[in-house]
């Protein structure tokens, strides 16, 4: 009776075992398939892209009737591929990265219940140029400043300044911006997490005077300044080809 009862126990203590081992393996497969339903409803979701700057962010041509910002193109873009994103196109025309530039970015990143982006793109310093500020003053007192405040929260594409028509390569306002541009060039090579920066070197993609082609320049340039909307579709390649690669690290 005795090895009766030991025999009913043991098998009572083996089917209480295979219970328990039925209830973990049940709640570890719910759990895995919730978060396969998680990643795939989270990689769904648009990826949120700050764009601020100043007119060419925004898309300025033909005097200011006209504004085809780059974001356009840069979300059919990634559509194509089909990454969805959402930009938030906020370039101002005229604007200047020290003082008015950074204390915008600072505002939009103080609104917390609005502020979370996947990607920050910086393009500044063409005004700040036209107005004698030294790359000095427009990097360390502004984009520098702009660079890291985006660093603290979430990842960073910056853009060098592109020339114009209004300055010779020996003029000194193309000799600051170039300057302006190893800065920027060497911020983005010095930082130690390359997952989180991105560079996109317009300035050796969309050149100006060293555009011999004066028909493939009138396709591109709208005035010495500003692009038509085949050179801001043009730039939103290039930045497209650079945040792609970062995506798919």
């Amino acid at each position: 009776m005795q090895l009766c009862n030991n025999i009913w126990n043991i098998l009572l203590f083996i089917g209480f075992f295979v219970f328990i081992i039925f209830i973990l393996l049940l709640f570890d497969s719910k759990l895995k398939s919730s978060l396969i339903f998680n990643n795939k409803i989270q990689s769904s979701l648009p990826r949120r892209f700050l764009a601020i700057g100043d007119s060419l962010t925004a898309g300025y041509s033909d005097r200011g009737l006209s504004f085809h910002s780059y974001s356009i193109n840069l979300t059919n873009l990634f559509s194509s591929v089909h990454i969805p994103i959402i930009v938030d196109q906020q370039g101002v025309t005229g604007e200047h990265v020290v003082p008015t530039m950074m204390k915008r970015l600072e505002r939009i990143l103080s609104n917390k219940t609005k502020s979370y982006y996947d990607w920050i793109i910086i393009l500044g310093g063409t005004n700040d140029l036209a107005y004698n500020k030294n790359a000095d003053k427009i990097f360390n007192e502004g984009l520098k400043l702009m660079y890291n405040m985006v660093l603290q929260n979430t990842r960073l594409a910056v853009m060098t300044v592109i020339e114009n028509g209004h300055y010779l390569p020996e003029h000194k306002q193309d000799k600051e911006r170039r300057t302006l541009n190893t800065m920027i060039r060497n911020f983005t090579e010095n930082y130690e997490d390359k997952k989180r920066i991105c560079l996109i070197d317009l300035d050796k993609k969309i050149p100006y005077h060293s555009m011999k082609d004066i028909n493939q320049r009138k396709a591109i340039w709208d005035d010495p300044i500003h692009l038509k909307a085949t050179g801001y579709d043009q730039m939103a390649k290039f930045i497209f080809e650079k945040l792609y690669k970062k995506i798919k690290q």
